[in-house]
C-alpha cells in the first residue's frame, strides 16, 4: 500500500547528482544462505519493522521490532547474488541494504536527471538473472540500480518505460526462472500483469481476482520457484497464491498473515516454501482441501491454543479414509462432541471443549454431498469459545440430503476463516457425520410406480390436426411433507412419443411459487441417469420454472424408416429419455401454497427455431419463449407473449380465468392420469377416443371422464 512520504528534498538539476547519503556501509553480515520465509516489512509509527512469515501456514515472529531508521522501508527485495535485503530507505531518499541484524544502512547512490525527480519508490524487486534492483513509480517509469560494485551504485532510467508507468502496484516480483516480473494490481478487480524490466511495458495478463467488499492493496508480493506468485493484501494481511505459468491463473486464499496499511515484502524466490514442524493437518476426503497442494485446512501448533485434550502434528494431511490417528495412535480428533445427531429441519446441538480463552470457532458441515464446503454450508462463524467445554446450537437446513457426509471444526485466533489455507495458530478437526430424516410423509402422483401422461398439440394457435401426440411426456411428482410443510419437491419424467414437425421445449412451473422459494445451489437433476451441472431453475421469472430441456428432438433417436418418435405404424421402440429430478425449498413451504397435481407442465418454442406462420405472425418473429402450451386454464409464464390470447383458434379470456382452449372447449394440452395409448399420426384425438368430445364441453369435467379407457384400438399407438 502506498505510504505518506517526506517532503522530497530540492535537487539540482544534473545528468548524475551524487547523493551522499551514508560515507560507508555498515558491517552487518547477509543471511547464511537463500532462506525459506517471506520478509514482511511494515511501518508502524513510523518505525519500520521486520516479519519473519511462513508462506505454507501464515504464522509469523518479529524479527526486527526496530530497523534502525524511520519514515519506512520500501520496494524491498532479496538479493540472491549476496543474500542481502535492498530496499528504498525513506528516511535518506536512497537504497538501503539490510542483512541478518535486520538493520538498514543507507547507501551512496547517484541519479540521473529523471531519477533525481522521481521522489520515494514503494515498488521494487531484485532481479534474479542481473544483480540489479529495480524500482516502479506510476507516471514516472521503471528505475535500476545495479548491485555489483558497492562502492559506486548509480540509478538511471530505463529507456522508454515512462511511457508505460501507468498501471497502479503496490509491488512487483521477478520470477525465478522467465526474466520477467509481475505483479497483481491494486482495486476491487486485481489485474495479473507481466511487467517487461529491459522496457518497463506491462502486458496485462487478465483479472485473477475480484473483491465485493472493499479494493485489494497487494503491498508484499513474493515467488516460489515453481512459478507460484503469492501476494499479501495490506488490510487484512489474507495471503493469496497462484500460479502465473498456468493458462488460466486462479488465486486461492492460501494463509493469513500480518495486517498493516503499510506492508512491503520480500523472498528468495529459488527457496522452497517450507510447511516447517508442528503444523496440524485434516483428514476429511481432499475434495474438502485436505492435502497441502489442495491448500488443505492447516494449522501451525500453539500450546495454548487448541481442541479437546491433545493436538499433533503431520508432515501433510491424512485423506480419509487414511487417518493421522491411525498413523500414530494418537487421537487428537477429540474437541467436539456431538450427543444429539443431525436430523434435517431440526436443531442439534454440539459439545465442544477448548483449550485456552482467545480462540474463535468456525464449523461447516457439506450438507448437499458434493465433497466441499461452501460458504452457505458454513455453520459456526467466529464463534469466541472460553477455556473448556462450551455448548452450541446449529441448525440442520432442511434441504440438506440424508447419509453420510463431512463437518470441519477450525480453532484459531484468526476470527475469520476459509474452510481450507494455512493459519498460524490453533487446530483443525474433520468428522464423519450421518444426516437422518424422520417423520416425513412422501406423496406421489398419480402413484409410486405409475405415471401420469401429458399430451399435446403444438399447432398453437391454430388447433391443427389435434392429432393430441406432437409431445406425449409421461411424468409422476413427488412431494416431502412434515408438519404440513413442503420441503422439497420431485420429478420423473420421459418422452414416450414426439410427432412433431416443431422444436419444443419442455418445462414445469409452480404457480404462486416464487423463485427464491428454491434451494437453486443444491437442485440435483439428471438425464438418462447423467447428472446435469447446468442449473433447470429459469431466469427472468417471478415463479419457479423448471426447464427439462430447450429442444426435446435432441432427445429423438428414431427407428430406421420413420420419421417421428412412437406415432407410426412399425416404429415401436421400447426407449425412453428419462429426465429426475429433486428440488429443495429454501424454507419449508406450506402445503396450501404448493399448487395442486400436477402442477403446470408445459411446452413452449425452441427459440430461434421455426414454429410456423401462424405462430411467427402473431408477435412478428420466430416466436421461442413467448409461445407456451399449457394444460387447460393453466395461466402461462412470465415470458409468454398475451398477443396470443384471442388469436386464430384461440378463445382465452384472462379476466375469467380461461386459458389454451377454443371456442368449443377443446384445448391443446390435456392430461390423462395413466400410461395412455395416443393417437397414431394425423389421427385426431376425437376420433381415436370418441367420449373427449363429451368431456371436453363440459367444463366441470364430470361427463365422461374416463373418456381415456375408450379407445378405438385400431387408430391409437401400440407398442
Amino acid at each position: 500500500m502506498r505510504i505518506s512520504k517526506p517532503t522530497p528534498l530540492s535537487y539540482r538539476s544534473a545528468l548524475l547528482l551524487p547523493l551522499l547519503i551514508s560515507a560507508s556501509v555498515n558491517a552487518s553480515a547477509p543471511f547464511d544462505a537463500c532462506p525459506t520465509e517471506a520478509f514482511i516489512i511494515q511501518k508502524q509509527s513510523n518505525i519500520p519493522k521486520s516479519y519473519g512469515v511462513n508462506l505454507a501456514t501464515g504464522s509469523y515472529i518479529i524479527l526486527s521490532d526496530d530497523m534502525g531508521t524511520g519514515n519506512g522501508y520500501n520496494g524491498v527485495g532479496f538479493n540472491y547474488h549476496d543474500n542481502y535485503l535492498y530496499g528504498w530507505d525513506y528516511a535518506s531518499g536512497s537504497l538501503g541494504r539490510t542483512g541478518n541484524d535486520y538493520q538498514i544502512t543507507a547507501l551512496t547512490v547517484s541519479k540521473d536527471s529523471a531519477s533525481a525527480t522521481a521522489g520515494n519508490f514503494f515498488v521494487g524487486d531484485i532481479a534474479i538473472d542481473e544483480n540489479v534492483w529495480y524500482g516502479y513509480r506510476k507516471g514516472k517509469g521503471l528505475f535500476k540500480i545495479p548491485l555489483d560494485n558497492p562502492s559506486s551504485y548509480s540509478m538511471t532510467l530505463v529507456p522508454g518505460s515512462i511511457d508505460y508507468a501507468t498501471y497502479n502496484i503496490t509491488d512487483f516480483a521477478f520470477h525465478p526462472t522467465d526474466g520477467y516480473m509481475y505483479s497483481i494490481s491494486n482495486g476491487a478487480s486485481g489485474n495479473l500483469l507481466r511487467i517487461d524490466p529491459a522496457t518497463g511495458e506491462a502486458v496485462n495478463l487478465g483479472t485473477v481476482i475480484t473483491s465485493t467488499s472493499g479494493n485489494f492493496t497487494f503491498g508484499a508480493q513474493f515467488f516460489d520457484p515453481d512459478g507460484n506468485l503469492y501476494v499479501s493484501n495490506n488490510s487484512n494481511g489474507y495471503i493469496y497464491k497462484l500460479n502465473v505459468n498456468a493458462a488460466s491463473p486462479t488465486p486461492v486464499l492460501f494463509a493469513y498473515g500480518p495486517a498493516s496499511s503499510s506492508n512491503d515484502g520480500a523472498r528468495c524466490a529459488l527457496a522452497e516454501v517450507i510447511l516447517g514442524d508442528d503444523v496440524d493437518f485434516g483428514d476429511a476426503p481432499d475434495s474438502y482441501g485436505t492435502l497441502l497442494d489442495s491448500n488443505g485446512a492447516r494449522h501451525t501448533i500453539s500450546e495454548n491454543l487448541y481442541l479437546g485434550a491433545s493436538v499433533d502434528n503431520e508432515s501433510n494431511g491424512y485423506p480419509s479414509p487414511l487417518s493421522d490417528d491411525s498413523s500414530d495412535n494418537s487421537d487428537d480428533e477429540d474437541g467436539v462432541s456431538m450427543p444429539t445427531g443431525f436430523e434435517l429441519g431440526e436443531s442439534a446441538i454440539l459439545l465442544v471443549t477448548a483449550k485456552g480463552s482467545d480462540g474463535y470457532l468456525n464449523a461447516w458441515f457439506d450438507w448437499d454431498h458434493d465433497g466441499s464446503f461452501s460458504a452457505e454450508e458454513q455453520v459456526i462463524t467466529g464463534e469466541s469459545l472460553a477455556d473448556g467445554q462450551n455448548t452450541l446450537s446449529i441448525d440442520v437446513p432442511s434441504w440438506a440430503k440424508t447419509g453420510s457426509t463431512w463437518a470441519r471444526f477450525r480453532l484459531s485466533t484468526q476470527q475469520v476463516i476459509n474452510p481450507t489455507g494455512g493459519v498460524g495458530d490453533g487446530e483443525v478437526e474433520d468428522y464423519a457425520v450421518t444426516l437422518t430424516e424422520t417423520g416425513v410423509t412422501i406423496n406421489y402422483y398419480p402413484s409410486s410406480s405409475t405415471y401420469t401422461t401429458l399430451a399435446y398439440e403444438d399447432l398453437y394457435p391454430d388447433q391443427g390436426d389435434f392429432d393430441m401426440n406432437d409431445v406425449v411426456i409421461q411424468l409422476r411428482l413427488i412431494e416431502y411433507v412434515k408438519n404440513n410443510q413442503v420441503r422439497r419437491i420431485g420429478f420423473e419424467a420421459q418422452l414416450a412419443a414426439m410427432g412433431a414437425a416443431y422444436h419444443n421445449g419442455f418445462a414445469i412451473h409452480l404457480p404462486g411459487v416464487e423463485r427464491s422459494k428454491i434451494k437453486e445451489s443444491v437442485i440435483s437433476w439428471s438425464i438418462d441417469g447423467v447428472a446435469q451441472t447446468s442449473s433447470p431453475l429459469e431466469t427472468g421469472q417471478s415463479n419457479a420454472v423448471f426447464v427439462f430441456t430447450q429442444d426435446l428432438k435432441q432427445y429423438v433417436t428414431l427407428e430406421q424408416g420413420c420419421q417421428y418418435l412412437r406415432t407410426e405404424t412399425g416404429c415401436e421402440t421400447a426407449y425412453r429419455t428419462t429426465w429426475s429430478f429433486e428440488i429443495p425449498f429454501e424454507s419449508p413451504v406450506d402445503e396450501n401454497l404448493v399448487p395442486a397435481f400436477p402442477y403446470d407442465p408445459f411446452i413452449f418454442a425452441t427459440p430461434n427455431t421455426d414454429h410456423g406462420l401462424a405462430a411467427k405472425n402473431v408477435v412478428g418473429e420466430n416466436p421461442g419463449r413467448q409461445l407456451e402450451i399449457h394444460l387447460k386454464n393453466q395461466a402461462p409464464t412470465d415470458k409468454f407473449s398475451a398477443n396470443y390470447f384471442g388469436a386464430r383458434d384461440d378463445s382465452s379470456d384472462p379476466s375469467a380465468g380461461q386459458y389454451f382452449q377454443d371456442e368449443n372447449g377443446m384445448a391443446w394440452a390435456i392430461e390423462i392420469p395413466v400410461t395412455w395409448k395416443h393417437p397414431k399420426e394425423k389421427v385426431r384425438l376425437d376420433d381415436a377416443y370418441s367420449d373427449f368430445v363429451d368431456f371436453a364441453a363440459d367444463s366441470s369435467g364430470n361427463t365422461k371422464p374416463t373418456w381415456y379407457e375408450n379407445a378405438t384400438e385400431s387408430l391409437t399407438f401400440n407398442d
